[in-house]
């Protein structure tokens, strides 16, 4: 176990009340008719659509689009978004959803005195037990697994529970509520857009008045990838915003790894860029039914997601992408 009361750790808690939570600093006044502007932007450029967007959520089955995290990546480029490579469980992603669930557990309350390993293979039981039927479910990756390299993960996943702990402060739940792996769901443009996401941690002051008192956190087990990080987030931030009607005074990627946040405050309009990246998510996703029909024919752009898409080795953006890549990494 790690993070006791004492240890070199302490200073790194401190830095994080106050980097992070930012306690004993004022929240920002805010005017509850910024949530309801940025609504007001989302809807009106959504109707501008028309019937564009009609047929493309017609078209989905379910009379509606979803936009998440991972289809706002996607849209990136049409082949992409047309034929994606099934996805499949790596060491990598799994060690990355083993990470968050232990996080998760141990930020539930009650684990602090529970060695990391333990906490781990509880974590690891839950999620091999949550649907071993399906042969594409990360409980068949688990299972599947072979003995030494499920305890090499686990000891890994450890160590990285272990940096989490040493670093993270304990919340006072009598001044703070938190909350892990919240699902939220706003629905737009009569019903006819989905936006939806789990958020990692959300943590809402008790104190309720003018002032912004939630903050969003995104914790992320491996390589950082900055831009493409804060986009994530970014996009929590203002899901949430619409979710509840206030718009958090604060959000962040932590990186559990080396145990550092990357921080934005709310500024002006900070989220104005993600609601146009949303809305152009909608735009493009309403494209590809023209595409999908054989009226338009698709945009293709290659990069590293070239790898997730099942065109990838008969496209030529693929392949330039590939070379544009082999070439940054080319030594005389």
């Amino acid at each position: 176990m790690t993070g006791g009361p004492g240890d070199g750790g302490a200073a790194a808690r401190e830095r994080l009340r106050t980097e992070l939570f930012g306690w004993g600093q004022d929240r920002p006044i805010v005017d509850p008719g910024e949530v309801a502007a940025l609504r007001g932007q989302l809807e009106a450029e959504l109707a501008g659509l028309g019937d564009a967007l009609h047929a493309a959520a017609t078209s989905t089955g379910r009379q509606q689009l979803l936009v998440t995290k991972t289809r706002l990546d996607r849209l990136t480029c049409d082949g992409w978004a047309l034929d994606p490579a099934p996805f499949e469980h790596t060491e990598a992603n799994v060690r990355g959803t083993l990470a968050h669930k232990a996080i998760e557990r141990h930020l539930d309350g009650g684990l602090e005195q529970v060695p990391e390993a333990a906490v781990v293979a509880d974590a690891w039981r839950e999620l091999a037990a949550r649907s071993p039927g399906d042969p594409r479910s990360i409980s068949a990756w688990l299972n599947a697994c072979p003995k030494e390299a499920a305890q090499r993960l686990r000891t890994e996943v450890s160590g990285l529970l272990g940096t989490f702990r040493t670093v993270w402060p304990d919340l006072p739940r009598q001044l703070v509520q938190v909350r892990t792996e919240k699902r939220l769901d706003v629905t737009l443009a009569d019903g006819t857009v989905r936006l939806q996401g789990t958020l990692d941690l959300l943590v809402d002051s008790r104190r309720v008045d003018d002032r912004a008192r939630t903050l969003i956190v995104d914790f992320k087990t491996g390589v950082p990838r900055s831009d493409h990080d804060r986009a994530e987030v970014r996009f929590y931030a203002l899901l949430a915003a619409l979710a509840t009607g206030r718009l958090p005074f604060r959000w962040a990627t932590f990186y559990v790894a080396e145990g550092r946040p990357e921080i934005e405050d709310l500024h002006g309009p900070t989220l104005d860029a993600t609601v146009r990246r949303v809305v152009d998510a909608v735009r493009q996703a309403a494209r590809l039914t023209a595409v999908r029909a054989g009226a338009e024919p698709p945009r293709l752009r290659g990069g590293l997601w070239c790898r997730g898409c099942l065109r990838r080795d008969d496209c030529d953006e693929a392949e330039r992408a590939r070379q544009e890549h082999a070439a940054r990494f080319t030594t005389g």
